[in-house]
């Protein structure tokens, strides 16, 4: 960093910053400034024009420190400092006052010198620079700061280290003009020069809105609008300083409207600036900015697709089965229809409803199954719902279908969200029964939407994980379990949902059944209120009216102190008396789970379901945690229902003895004993055995590679012989690719193929067929998966914005939930580059990442499950193709529920050109200035060549030019010299060469830059 006094300099030293990271000159490229410039928000730039800081008259210096040197930018051979004085940085040699030509060629050549020694002197102590504090970034050896400074400084600053100091301190006192290098966040970007104020910097707006990625923008009457990725704000003619036609504007202004932090560090001549838009989520200030979106979504329209078809076929006999899901927005608000169909029996309209949000109030309308209370009977019913809350909304999220407004997060039914890897298989296991499954897609995100769990809390919940090409055992074993506390409301929190409908599916069952069910038509209303009295203590009370009877509900949430949390509830229903209650325990290693429920016969009766006998669950689960890899606990439970009853003792206990073995048992409802094992011998082979009631299955599989597997297993045990398989695995490296298995089953003298294959045949659909000639024992409730001899499976999900399809998950577009879908578009639209490989992160008003996508090679992008509000997407380019030029880096864009925002990101193609420039002789020419111009003449890029009469042209947008020598020092006039047609389509281009007839002007022009060096 330089300070630059009002008169001619003496002898130049550069300090280096307290950021020892290095840099090296940028490209007038977008794309490779943004290499270099990579922070947590990507800095915008005005619609369809290159940003201001990626200019060519703008261009930074720094220094680079790379394996173990230090080079000084743009020096790497003395000829690099035997250049025109007028091509060097003008903010290197830029005075206040202008000084004389002589003074100003002096004070180049001691530059020069300095750099030299600064080169040479780093070069000989970088072994030496070692530093445990600063971290260290790739390709970087970053030094310690006082060696780093020592080295730089001159013999008389070593002797008299404060002299810097208070020469420092003198000119801020005295308000002379600085030069200041400039980080921002911790990254070197450039340098301002500012002016002292008091206690205040004046800092020029234009220059620091360039490198900080904002831009300024002058509106009518007295005002000045700054437009920031986090919002625009506005600045009257009062807030600024106009010195010398230059705009100023303080620091303590931007820290209060920019929330910008500036620190000047007098020691090393640099301000510290912290931008709230680039920092990360984890140094968020968490202070929201008012974001002004640029695209909205649509009001109304279709916003996703999924469809499913299933064909299965087992001993003969054959089933089809779709299901098609739609959904969009209308007016404002979020509407779904699900048709399933087997082929057989009427279509099913399963699902149809609207929902809007209107402050505090939601609104629902259409089927609804509605389960309120554990002691409620669950309600399906066709009418319309509303719901308040006084609390924020993302406090309570809805559910994805149609059921309760505001959920009770303990109630019957739960959704169950996660990630797993992609294209897998999970499946859903509560107390060790299989209650839903699914084909994971290639997010790799799950999601069993309003599952029906049998009341209480001591629920051991599961989730199996399976490859793709493997479905006899799980790859992995995950517990998931309700939380009490997630009945808890915070003080004065209120939550009120009521409802009225008729029972049943009201359309399917008038308008499409053959016969009308005698249950449907029927009316129904319900009422529910929660209250948080404390952060500890909430009570609640529900009232529903059905056919046969009155329900009434109330109970509390608990928590009698920080561990310990007791949930209660009572009711009455058909002149029964049913209560429910659960305690649950969570001490730093112990866990304890109890559940004490009753209904008794008759409680739970309807027309087409009599309750013929008490249905109870007491259980007590205790779990000890000893380690992290071994936990020991046992379950108590007596249990029963309509059919089935169970009264037992079993340990329960999850054990990692070595780090590649971990065994896991846990019993279920029933008392049916689930274990399961999981041995990883060497880095390429796995051992797995599962067993659940007398039904056992072992699975060894080894890694021939990254993408070939081969697997033996067997199932054994009940009334069936042993089925022993064998067979080999292929996993495309791709998500995209065809992945297969090829085997043999044999059980009891019969042997039988196994074949399989999975992948994305069309982007949005996704494929899979198996087929077992020996059919797996285990027979699965569900069907489909496992049971069959064949298995065809095709998925499609898409999303729609803007009458453009894109592949999606069907779960990333919900109620209050949308999505944001974009793409690169091409100037001149040219079709078939290849445009991916870019990151796309989203942020919100707070500057914390909330969601990333990386752009396919079509230059689309998807990035879903995002709530209401307005957000930063953000392309960071440094993976695209070299040759992709982004105009435009962020856009701001508002999301709504249930629709899809579209945005698109103007790029270009650029390529570039290099060749020879020699003279008569075929000797080449150096320091002749080259430029290309389009059809219009108008200059499009330059460039000088260097010793070699070498030269290089880059960032030319596709399209056809002129390749000629301007008029310069030693060239009075151009138009004889001979020129060069040059066509840009596709590709760099090479040997480009222009032989000119000036050999002596040439030589000239070199001793007379010669001379100005002198």
């Amino acid at each position: 960093m330089i300070y630059q006094p009002s008169i001619s300099p003496p002898a130049i030293t550069i300090i280096q910053s307290e950021n020892s990271s290095c840099k090296t000159q940028l490209d007038t490229s977008v794309i490779q400034e943004h290499r270099t410039l990579v922070s947590a928000i990507a800095t915008p730039s005005p619609p369809e024009t290159l940003p201001p800081e990626f200019s060519t008259n703008e261009s930074q210096h720094y220094c680079n420190l790379d394996n173990e040197n230090i080079t000084a930018s743009n020096i790497s051979a003395e000829n690099d400092l035997s250049s025109d004085p007028k091509q060097l940085n003008p903010e290197v040699v830029a005075q206040s006052i202008t000084p004389s030509s002589s003074s100003r060629n002096s004070a180049i050549s001691d530059l020069k010198k300095t750099l030299r020694n600064i080169r040479d002197a780093a070069h000989n102590n970088a072994k030496n620079l070692q530093s445990p504090d600063k971290q260290q970034k790739t390709n970087n050896v970053v030094a310690p700061e006082s060696a780093l400074n020592d080295n730089l400084k001159t013999s008389s600053e070593k002797n008299d280290p404060i002299t810097n100091t208070n020469n420092i301190n003198n000119i801020l006192a005295e308000g002379k003009t600085l030069l200041l290098g400039v980080l921002i966040n911790e990254e070197e970007v450039g340098s301002l020069e500012v002016i002292p104020d008091g206690k205040t910097l004046l800092i020029p707006l234009s220059d620091f809105a360039k490198i900080a990625g904002f831009t300024v923008e002058k509106t009518a009457g007295d005002t000045t609008q700054l437009n920031t990725p986090l919002g625009m704000v506005t600045l009257t003619d009062s807030d600024l300083r106009q010195i010398d036609g230059i705009t100023y504007i303080s620091d303590a202004l931007l820290k209060e409207k920019l929330l910008t932090d500036i620190e000047l560090k007098t020691s090393d001549l640099a301000l510290n600036v912290s931008l709230p838009w680039r920092r990360g989520s984890g140094s968020s200030n968490n202070q929201a900015i008012d974001l002004k979106p640029e695209v909205r979504p649509p009001s109304s329209g279709l916003s996703n697709l999924r469809q499913e078809l299933n064909y299965y076929s087992n001993s003969g006999n054959t089933n089809w089965r779709s299901s098609t899901l739609l959904g969009g927005r209308l007016a404002g608000g979020a509407w779904r229809l699900r048709l399933d169909n087997n082929f057989v029996n009427q279509p099913q309209l399963s699902e149809y409803f609207y929902f809007k949000r209107s402050g505090r109030l939601l609104y629902q309308i259409g089927r609804q199954q509605i389960g309120l209370n554990p002691l409620l009977t669950g309600n399906n019913l066709t009418g319309a719902q509303i719901g308040y809350t006084n609390l924020p909304a993302d406090r309570l999220s809805t559910n994805y279908s149609a059921s309760e407004l505001l959920p009770r997060r303990s109630q019957p039914v739960q959704t169950f969200r996660g990630v797993v890897p992609p294209a897998s298989f999970v499946q859903l296991r509560v107390g060790g029964v299989a209650v839903a499954q699914q084909q994971v897609g290639l997010s790799g995100e799950y999601e069993f939407v309003d599952v029906s769990l049998p009341t209480g809390q001591s629920n051991e919940i599961e989730l199996f994980v399976f490859d793709r090409n493997n479905f006899s055992v799980p790859t992995e074993v995950r517990s998931l379990r309700l939380n009490a506390s997630d009945l808890l409301l915070p003080t004065g929190g209120n939550v009120q949902l009521a409802g009225v409908g008729l029972t049943g599916n009201y359309i399917q069952n008038n308008l499409l059944d053959d016969v009308t069910a005698p249950e449907s038509g029927k009316f129904t209303g319900f009422y529910q209120i929660r209250q948080g009295i404390s952060n500890n203590l909430t009570l609640e009370s529900s009232v529903q009216l059905l056919p046969e009877t009155t329900q009434v509900q109330a109970g509390f949430a608990w928590r009698l102190a920080s561990p310990v949390i007791l949930s209660a509830n009572a009711g009455t229903s058909n002149g029964e008396f049913g209560y429910a209650a659960n305690l649950d325990i969570q001490l730093d290693r112990l866990q304890i789970l109890g559940v004490s429920e009753l209904y008794p016969t008759g409680y739970f009766n309807t027309r087409n379901n009599n309750q013929l006998r008490d249905r109870q669950n007491n259980a007590l689960d205790v779990k000890y945690k000893f380690s992290n890899n071994l936990s020991l606990g046992f379950v108590a439970r007596n249990y029963q229902n309509q059919n089935d009853s169970s009264n037992y003792i079993l340990p329960t206990f999850s054990f990692r003895p070595l780090s590649n073995l971990s065994l896991r048992g846990t019993p279920d409802y029933l008392g049916n004993y689930s274990f399961n094992a999981f041995y990883q011998p060497t880095r390429d082979s796995r051992l797995s055995f599962n067993s659940f009631g007398d039904v056992y299955t072992t699975d060894f599989g080894y890694n021939l590679n990254r993408n070939y597997l081969l697997s033996f297993g067997t199932e054994s045990g009940g009334d069936l012989a042993t089925r022993y398989t064998l067979g080999l695995n292929y996993s495309s490296s791709s998500l995209f690719g065809l992945s297969w298995r090829l085997g043999l089953g044999y059980r009891d003298g019969e042997v039988g193929p196994i074949v399989g294959a999975s992948m994305r045949v069309l982007p949005g659909l996704f494929a899979l067929i198996d087929y077992q000639g020996i059919p797996s024992r285990n027979r699965n409730i569900l069907g489909g998966i496992g049971d069959d001899r064949l298995t065809i499976s095709l998925v499609s999900d898409l999303s729609f914005a803007g009458g453009r399809v894109s592949p999606a998950e069907y779960s990333s577009v919900s109620k209050d939930r949308g999505a944001i879908a974009g793409r690169m578009v091409i100037e001149g639209d040219r079709n078939g580059a290849d445009l991916g490989g870019g990151i796309v992160s989203v942020y919100d008003n707070r500057g914390r990442n909330v969601g990333t996508a990386k752009v396919d090679p079509q230059g689309n992008f998807f990035v879903g499950n995002l709530r209401e509000g307005v957000y930063v997407v953000s392309l960071d380019p440094d993976e695209l193709p070299i040759e992709v030029a982004v105009r435009k880096t962020s856009i701001t864009a508002e999301v709504a529920g249930a629709a899809v925002t579209q945005l698109d990101f103007p790029v270009r193609l650029e390529y570039g050109m290099a060749g020879k420039i020699t003279d008569v002789a075929g000797q080449p020419i150096p320091n002749v200035e080259v430029e290309l111009v389009d059809a219009q003449g108008k200059r499009v890029v330059s460039s000088v060549t260097d010793q070699f009469g070498l030269y290089r042209l880059d960032a030319v947008p596709v399209g056809n030019y002129t390749l000629r020598v301007p008029v310069q020092d030693g060239i009075a006039s151009s138009n004889t010299l001979p020129k060069l047609e040059v066509a840009i389509n596709k590709e760099f281009i090479y040997d480009q060469n222009l032989q000119l007839p000036i050999a002596a002007a040439a030589k000239e022009s070199q001793e007379k830059k010669e001379t100005q060096e002198k």
